[in-house]
């Protein structure tokens, strides 16, 4: 499945689900800014604490319950270009989260690069429609 069938699989898997939080931009925006930069700080500590399975255990209970809510929230027209990939970066933050407290490295690792990738693709987005979220490069 291509990238651009993939955004479309997730954007039409937000507006599909009746579960949809509504927000003002406002809420959307601060929710999003937050949830993104507890995923990345996260990561970023995870990454350098592998060993720590307890630790990884933890970041992925937080991890799925984050991705979780961005699922349930509804992106106002502004940010509809950069939701998916928002829900791709918390998702693969988990996966990722969810391989290393098992010890499969590999797949730890390949979930990691999904996230860089998906973070560069969000930011050069963001920035395009001039919107302002700020992304701390923890993850790269």
């Amino acid at each position: 499945m291509g990238r651009a069938a993939v955004v479309i699989a997730a954007l039409l898997t937000v507006f599909a689900t009746g579960a949809a939080v509504a927000e003002s931009k406002l809420e959307y925006h601060n929710r999003f800014k937050l949830m993104l930069d507890l995923a990345t700080r996260t990561t970023d500590h995870v990454r350098r604490h592998l060993g720590d399975k307890g630790l990884v255990g933890y970041a992925h209970a937080m991890a799925e319950k984050n991705a979780s809510e961005a699922e349930r929230m509804t992106p106002p027209v502004d940010y509809a270009l950069i939701h998916p990939h928002f829900l791709l970066v918390l998702e693969n933050i988990e996966r990722s989260f969810y391989f290393a407290s098992r010890g499969n490295m590999e797949r730890y690792r390949h979930h990691h690069r999904i996230v860089k990738r998906e973070l560069n693709l969000l930011e050069a987005i963001a920035s395009r429609e001039r919107l302002d979220v700020y992304i701390i490069d923890h993850c790269r």
